[in-house]
């Protein structure tokens, strides 16, 4: 029975934790689907792969030397960076005949990322297998659709190391997916705790605002579409203050393409939203508590024109109201308590961390 060692090179972040959880599996797998009278042993090797999304050679050239390093006999790098192929989004990319190939992890999208990172490097195995058993026939075509729809396979025509490339058909889906996927691969869940300053400063404002009768008055005759306005007005607001307070949003440079600068924008603008309705949310948990010990419903109607009737509801206006008045106030009176870890979820940021940390370690190589 033939042996065959394949590399795995996952980016650091979401690629080594996802690799991490399905490496167990993927022998099996490989087996099923490839070849029955093979075994495949699989070894992990992390690098940051920073030039992927723009300089495809660099990272193919940096993959085979890698692969020889270790004496592997298949390598699949798996990367966290976009990549674009005349504004189509570019899910893999194959050397062939170096036995190398790229996966892009954004274009998998947002949900079920480990499902389809497992069947897409079986995937990427099985090509690279089947190319160099001189073989035209590829079972993985059923492996491959559910995984992500609507792919072409194409040939670079520029100067590339890649042979052969998968693109999303689609502009709308293959942007959607892979803003989303940026979004899912920024951990926005993450960062939710580092904003503790500031929803400390708007629970504190929301709980001194909802003892004054101006405020109930305002609730009260409020109609729906005005909470809704203003809580989205909030929670923008806090997303835009962030962005300028840490200076997040890609300007124009020489370094990044206008596509890829607008992917990055997105997708720091997308994870911000999510960190802020999050913090909304908990801000609003926090209030109907505040505003539930503090605020007497005997005083409450008799101070206002509220129904009896509907006191709850009149309770919900309310703490809705002071909830978006409080993160207005903390998003404007307090920023993010680490300026490294709010930094890291743009894309730029990282991918010229990782560019500066190879180049350094290319100069200590030689």
């Amino acid at each position: 029975m033939t042996a065959l060692t394949v590399g795995l090179i996952p980016a650091p972040g979401m690629p080594r934790t996802l690799i991490e959880k399905i490496i167990d599996d993927l022998p099996d797998l490989a087996a099923e689907f490839i070849d029955t009278d093979c075994t495949f042993k699989f070894e992990v090797e992390i690098s940051p792969l920073a030039s992927s999304s723009e300089y495809i050679n660099e990272t193919i050239q940096r993959m085979v030397k890698i692969k020889e390093k270790n004496d592997w006999d298949y390598v699949i790098g798996i990367t966290d960076l976009p990549s674009l192929s005349e504004n189509r989004v570019v899910v893999s990319e194959f050397d062939s005949q170096k036995s190398v190939s790229l996966l892009s992890l954004p274009s998998l999208g947002f949900f079920y990322i480990k499902r389809k990172l497992k069947r897409m490097v079986t995937h990427h195995l099985e090509y690279l297998y089947k190319y160099n058993e001189d073989s035209a026939s590829f079972r993985s075509t059923e492996l491959l659709t559910p995984t992500v729809m609507n792919i072409s396979r194409e040939t670079p025509i520029e100067d590339n190391e890649s042979t052969n490339r998968y693109i999303i058909k689609s502009y709308i889906i293959g942007w959607l997916k892979i803003i989303l996927g940026m979004t899912y691969i920024n951990e926005p869940w993450s960062i939710v705790t580092n904003f503790k300053t500031l929803v400390s400063l708007a629970f504190a404002t929301g709980t001194y605002v909802a003892i004054f009768s101006t405020p109930w008055e305002l609730s009260i005759d409020y109609q729906p579409w005005r909470l809704i306005a203003l809580m989205l007005f909030s929670i923008t607001g806090m997303v835009l203050w962030l962005i300028y307070a840490h200076k997040l949003w890609e300007r124009s440079s020489e370094k990044t393409t206008a596509h890829y600068r607008w992917l990055y924008n997105l997708t720091t603008f997308m994870t911000l939203l999510f960190v802020s309705v999050a913090n909304y949310g908990i801000l609003f948990i926090l209030l109907t508590i505040s505003v539930s010990m503090f605020v007497p419903p005997e005083i409450f109607n008799e101070w206002t024109r509220a129904d009896e009737n509907f006191t709850i509801m009149n309770y919900i206006n309310l703490i809705w109201f002071t909830t978006s008045l409080g993160i207005l106030a903390g998003a404007l009176g307090s920023t993010a308590e680490s300026e490294d870890k709010i930094r890291n979820v743009t894309y730029s940021y990282r991918q010229r961390y990782r560019y500066n940390k190879l180049q350094e370690e290319d100069g200590d190589s030689n």
